[in-house]
């Protein structure tokens, strides 16, 4: 028998509509021992349910409560900087992969080099971290073929949806891009000197658009030989895959992942590393293009034109590379804490190269869901009921409390989500 009163509440709180109406429907299928409100439901609601789960934006989760409470859970981490920050992450897979020297780590995530400036009058100390790059600049003098070049793609530490990046294969071009940055940085403290800093754990649209005050970059190497379908128009593409933590620390990856393309084919413009629209993929730069569909930009990974020995070797690495990618973070406390009454989805970006090896390129949190696209909607529904469901059967509900029917969806919906990496899941209430 059911009863009366439900065992937990959700309260659902994204600023997004499509992400918003998702996990409502996920949840659905768990009344009414899960009921689900509305921010001001909740606020307003008596305390009738024994258990709270807050699946809300970042900035408005409670941490004081969610620390310090038992039976209050939450959609995220609350640090985690240490995976979500490029210069952050760098730092802690640089410290694992010196420890461990057999780390497909080494192999599997571009040399990655963390770069700071606060004046560009300073720039030949601030390479001299990372004199590598320089050296390579300088092997580049006289070699006229671009994919031959030792190519860099200089990122923002804390920005995401590809603001602040570009790629340079020279000193000149170098200098002039940190220029236009620290101008264009400098011009926004001026103007928002009374706009909030960049939180902790971000991932909010504002976060995104903030540029100001950051002098922090990483410097990556270019992988300018990347993989190209001529089933695709030989456009660059990456992998978008979605990714679940949970308590501390059980990670899974959802199978079905997303190939994000290029508008433009890469090889004309592989010299032309102005332009964005061959060398970057993020969907979030061709949205609001003039031609831009969405049935061409995004595809299935399981879809693309390879045999399946190759596909099936490609997902092997990813799982792989994330094993030592959550063994690396976790083993950093100060920036990633896996606190047990938490779960969190992320979104990780790969590349292929030309022999069909796969590099990690960065991870997401609160990722841009809706750049799947209507057409493919189904695999957003698809990883929200599995992030759901491993919720709702490690968090919300004890197995005594479940149905069979209800065992039975978990199981389903869990079906694609393959673990990666495990170091403990204890309920410590």
């Amino acid at each position: 028998m059911l009863p009366k009163a439900p065992l937990a509440a959700v309260v659902v709180d994204m600023d997004e509509p499509y992400v918003q109406e998702i996990i409502v429907s996920a949840l659905s299928k768990y009344s009414p021992l899960i009921t689900v409100r509305t921010a001001q439901e909740h606020d307003q609601a008596d305390s009738t349910a024994p258990l709270v789960m807050h699946w809300r934006e970042y900035e408005r989760i409670d941490w004081d409560t969610v620390h310090r409470s038992s039976v209050v859970f939450s959609s995220a981490y609350c640090y985690r900087k240490g995976l979500i920050r490029k210069a952050q992450m760098a730092f802690n897979i640089k410290l694992y992969v010196a420890k461990h020297p057999d780390s497909v780590l080494c192999t599997g995530v571009p040399e990655t080099w963390i770069f700071e400036l606060d004046d560009i009058d300073y720039l030949d100390e601030a390479l001299m971290e990372c004199y590598e790059v320089e050296d390579g600049i300088k092997a580049n003098e006289g070699i006229e073929d671009p994919r031959m070049r030792q190519q860099f793609i200089l990122k923002p530490s804390l920005t995401g949806r590809a603001a602040g990046i570009h790629v340079f294969d020279t000193r000149e071009r170098l200098t002039e891009l940190l220029e236009s940055e620290l101008e264009s940085d400098d011009e926004e403290s001026d103007e928002e000197d009374e706009q909030p800093q960049i939180a902790e754990g971000g991932g909010g649209r504002g976060a995104y658009q903030m540029v100001s005050q950051i002098r922090e970059w990483v410097i990556q190497r270019y992988i300018n030989r990347p993989l190209l379908l001529d089933s695709h128009g030989g456009r660059k593409f990456h992998i978008r895959v979605y990714v679940l933590a949970v308590g501390d620390l059980k990670v899974y990856a959802y199978r079905h992942m997303l190939a994000l393309f290029a508008p433009q084919p890469y090889a004309e413009s592989a010299g032309n590393l102005d332009d964005q629209r061959a060398h970057l993929t993020n969907t979030c730069l061709q949205a609001k293009s003039d031609g831009f569909s969405e049935s061409t930009a995004v595809d299935l990974f399981w879809n693309l034109d390879l045999p399946s020995e190759k596909l099936s070797g490609i997902y092997e690495q990813i799982c792989s590379i994330l094993t030592d990618t959550f063994a690396a973070v976790s083993s950093e406390p100060i920036s990633f804490q896996a606190w047990s009454n938490c779960i969190e989805q992320f979104g990780f970006d790969f590349l292929v190269d030309e022999d069909c090896n796969a590099y990690m390129l960065e991870a997401n949190a609160y990722p841009d869901f809706k750049q799947t696209g209507a057409g493919l909607k189904s695999v957003v529904e698809g990883f929200m009921a599995a992030s759901v469901a491993t919720a709702a059967s490690t968090l919300l509900l004890h197995d005594k409390q479940l149905t069979d029917e209800l065992r039975a969806t978990i199981a389903d919906d869990c079906r694609d989500l393959t673990e990666v990496f495990a170091h403990k899941n204890e309920r410590k209430w």
